[in-house]
């Protein structure tokens, strides 16, 4: 009998038979710039800050109009979007980032941010047309302590840039801050 013939069955790395597991992704929060044409808004950039295993980890994008958008968005725009990702490309990034949310919320303060998120996934010719839940940063919290604390927290830390990273990092902070 050789050394072979000894090995027991079902040995071999934990990894290799159970995997690794996924990262749970607990909070997903948005924020997007956006321009006027004519009286309808484009989004023109985009930021989705996950928290992942209690991890704040930021992504963001500007965005090239997709073909069916108004080509005046690019002359309207106050950042350079020329070397900018296609919207199709940016609204399948999203898409990737929202699904692996185990809530399956994104939260925001503006009032905007659902339609764009809608006009983004809907107008940038993905397939289907997703519908994204979008939450007040406030609705985060469960119960009504929290949810005041939460509050306060934003109308300490008001909206400040346009730029849609800094405020996704903003509405972490106030949620931490809130939490704690």
């Amino acid at each position: 009998m050789s050394e072979k013939d000894n090995i027991i069955e079902g040995s071999g790395s934990v990894y290799k038979d159970i995997g690794i597991p996924d990262p749970t992704v607990s909070l997903v929060f948005c924020d997007l710039r956006m321009v006027a044409v004519r009286g309808q808004f484009y989004p023109i950039e985009i930021a989705v800050l996950r928290v992942v295993d209690d991890k704040p980890r930021t992504w963001s994008s500007r965005i090239y109009p997709a073909l069916n958008w108004s080509t005046q968005v690019l002359d309207a725009s106050p950042i350079d979007l020329s070397t900018a990702p296609a919207a199709e490309d940016v609204a399948r990034q999203v898409l990737d980032l929202i699904d692996q949310c185990s809530a399956e919320w994104v939260y925001s303060d503006s009032s905007s941010t659902s339609g764009l998120l809608e006009r983004l996934l809907a107008e940038a010719e993905v397939g289907q047309i997703y519908k994204v839940d979008v939450l007040r940063a406030d609705q985060i919290m469960q119960d009504d302590t929290d949810r005041r604390a939460m509050r306060e927290q934003l109308k300490a830390h008001k909206r400040t840039s346009e730029v849609p990273a800094e405020e996704v990092e903003r509405l972490w902070k106030c949620f931490k801050a809130a939490r704690s």
